[in-house]
């Protein structure tokens, strides 16, 4: 495993602020470890670094999202490596979204800060003008850098399951034979960081502490409920044990009773909009420098520089119900729907608002004209790159980037890793998991019925009534976080904890599209893939160097 404590902080580039109200990382050139620590501003641009390998997916495998990976997405090239996610060629020799060298090299790199933090004497800046404020930030500095840890080890425990777990520096002999800790376990040791450091970390980053953009105790709370609703699961909690959903309740609970955060009230805002307006659903988010790389591989074929990339599928758009709460199916022979509002002639009018916000259908306006989809059409087949299902991606994209020759328009794409709305229906699950869907007590004031309905009112869709059974609500509440979380990176995860894959990620679907002489657009269900799905995708397969490397690593079943 001497692979993944690697990393030198003799060639840690330096990570500046370029500004107050947000991260930006700047590779520099490399300075020796000791530089770091020879400056209290130096010391907080080393912790800065340890943000620069958070996990954002912007085109993680191969320029394609992980959501092509699962029922909500196909990519449009046959020959990109996402599709070994599919046709299941993928191996511990052929490894995919690979977070183990990224993930340990960060850990290690904050285990050797902490070490020399701890045995740094900045009393000699005591007399410098700006030492009292200054000494501010580097007091939080050890607590953002462990909860940072805490990340980096959830990221490679949903991913592996039981891991190492180091904590301290490593010599490489030590690294090679380390032994890995359960997974509940690592998630134990997550949940005692994050309450350690919610507790001596702020909510917000005032201007004489400095930047924003940095961890805060809401991040640790919302870890703590993302780590334990992992835990309660079924792929980690396989007898099902009801103790382990409700501490997975009890932190979102906490975190909501906070009352810091509350859902963005404006509907008609896009996920652009909300990641640059400081809203306050946002509970962290990784920022980026401007580009223009995203709509360059998704913009739609038929625009200027588009790409298409990924191609959201019939089974995700069958997923947004009417306004009126109905769902709708596309067949073989058309749509159907109880609604009887529906019309088939315009089958996406009236829809989930947020099934807009997250994918272009056909004749949707984009950029200044309606989507053509159709057979034919200027965004259809047969053209080269159109796409396979007859529906475009749309959030995360900015609609009003050019990206004619010579032109270079860039915009900002800042990653959600937390918001508020997943604390909401966190609860929601756990509480249905746990006590039923309209359970309350002293305790657990407000029922997962009640806090699915807050995310499903700000979406303007009706709301769930009482009285379902917990097999119910847990069919609502999955619909839910899919719609929801639509392209945020939530999917392949949910697929993945609930065991669910076999169901889901079998027959993917899209959309043949007509128009016949007289304008008139007809829809039929299309089968795009038919992927294979093993049980032993639920984990990830262990690189096969590290097993060669430490002999202590035992490879998950099945792989």
């Amino acid at each position: 495993m001497k692979t993944i404590y690697s990393l030198s902080l003799l060639v840690i580039g330096t990570l500046l602020f370029t500004g107050c109200d947000h991260l930006d990382f700047d590779e520099s050139v490399g300075e020796p470890k000791e530089y770091f620590y020879a400056y209290m501003s130096t010391t907080n641009q080393l912790v800065n670094y340890h943000y620069s390998m958070l996990y954002q997916d912007f085109g993680v495998v191969d320029e394609a999202m992980l959501d092509c990976a699962t029922d909500d997405a196909e990519y449009v090239y046959s020959d990109s490596k996402i599709q070994s996610f599919n046709d299941g060629s993928w191996s511990a020799m052929k490894t995919r979204d690979d977070r183990w060298s990224i993930s340990y090299n960060a850990i290690r790199s904050i285990n050797d800060f902490l070490k020399t933090f701890a045995e740094t004497d900045f009393s000699k800046f005591k007399y410098n003008d700006t030492f009292d404020e200054s000494f501010k930030k580097l007091e939080s500095l050890p607590y953002e850098a462990r909860l940072l840890r805490a990340i980096y080890l959830f990221d490679l425990a949903k991913r592996y399951g039981d891991i190492p777990m180091p904590l301290t520096v490593l010599t490489p002999d030590e690294a090679n034979a380390i032994v890995p800790t359960s997974f509940d376990d690592v998630i134990d040791f997550i949940v005692d960081e994050c309450d350690a450091t919610a507790a001596e970390l702020p909510w917000v980053y005032t201007a004489e502490l400095g930047e924003t953009g940095r961890v805060t105790k809401g991040v640790a709370m919302a870890l703590k409920s993302r780590a334990l609703l992992f835990a309660a699961s079924k792929l980690h909690n396989s007898a099902g044990e009801s103790s382990k959903w409700t501490l997975a309740a009890q932190a979102a609970k906490e975190l909501i009773d906070e009352q810091q955060y509350e859902l963005e009230s404006n509907v008609a805002k896009n996920i652009t909009n909300l990641v640059t307006s400081k809203s306050k659903e946002l509970i962290m988010v990784r920022r980026n420098s401007d580009s223009n790389k995203f709509e360059k591989l998704n913009f739609p074929i038929g625009y200027e520089g588009g790409n298409t990339g990924v191609c959201p599928t019939q089974n995700l758009v069958d997923a947004f119900q009417t306004k009126n709460g109905y769902d709708v199916t596309l067949t073989s022979s058309g749509w159907v729907s109880n609604d009887s509002d529906f019309e088939e002639n315009e089958p996406f009018a009236n829809r989930d608002p947020r099934m807009s916000k997250a994918l272009l259908y056909n004749g949707q306006s984009f950029k200044g004209r309606a989507i053509e989809a159709y057979e034919g059409g200027l965004d259809g087949l047969p053209i080269q790159g159109a796409s396979l299902t007859g529906y475009y991606l749309r959030k995360y994209l900015i609609e009003d980037l050019n990206l004619s020759p010579g032109i270079n328009e860039k915009g900002k794409h800042h990653w959600i890793v937390f918001r508020y709305a997943e604390i909401l229906l966190n609860y929601a699950e756990a509480m249905n998991e746990a006590y039923g869907p309209d359970y309350t007590d002293a305790t657990f004031t407000m029922s997962a019925v009640d806090a699915l309905n807050l995310v499903r009112g700000r979406a303007e869709m009706p709301l769930v009534t009482a009285g379902l059974t917990k097999e119910q609500f847990t069919t609502v509440l999955r619909r839910e976080r899919r719609v929801e979380f639509a392209f945020e990176g939530m999917r392949f995860w949910d697929v993945r904890r609930w065991m669910i894959g076999n169901e889901t990620q079998k027959a993917i679907y899209g959309a043949a599209i007509t128009m016949n002489e007289d304008g008139e657009t007809s829809y039929a269900l299309k089968l795009i893939e038919e992927r294979n799905w093993n049980e032993k995708m639920n984990l990830f397969p262990i690189p096969q160097q590290e097993l060669y490397i430490n002999p202590n690593l035992e490879q998950n079943t099945g792989w």
